[in-house]
């Protein structure tokens, strides 16, 4: 893997893994707030879920792509 295509992996996986993580956090938020003034937290589970898959799929590629560029040096 050429220093260009592991820059821009890297740098695709930062803004998805930062998205991800801003969805984690933002239905966290959401589902604090409505805990207390109603009963529409648990429609928010499966986002923190799929979010929180996603960010972990993305350190996944990210550590494969690390690991595929180490065998190259």
């Amino acid at each position: 893997m050429s220093d260009d295509v592991l820059r821009a992996t890297v740098a695709t996986a930062t803004h998805d893994l930062s998205n991800a993580i801003g969805a984690v956090v933002n239905y966290t938020t959401f589902l604090t707030e409505d805990l207390t003034r109603s009963g529409a937290a648990p429609e928010y589970l499966p986002h923190l879920q799929s979010a929180a898959e996603r960010a972990l799929a993305l350190v996944a590629g990210l550590a494969a792509a690390l690991a595929r560029d180490a065998e190259r040096d």
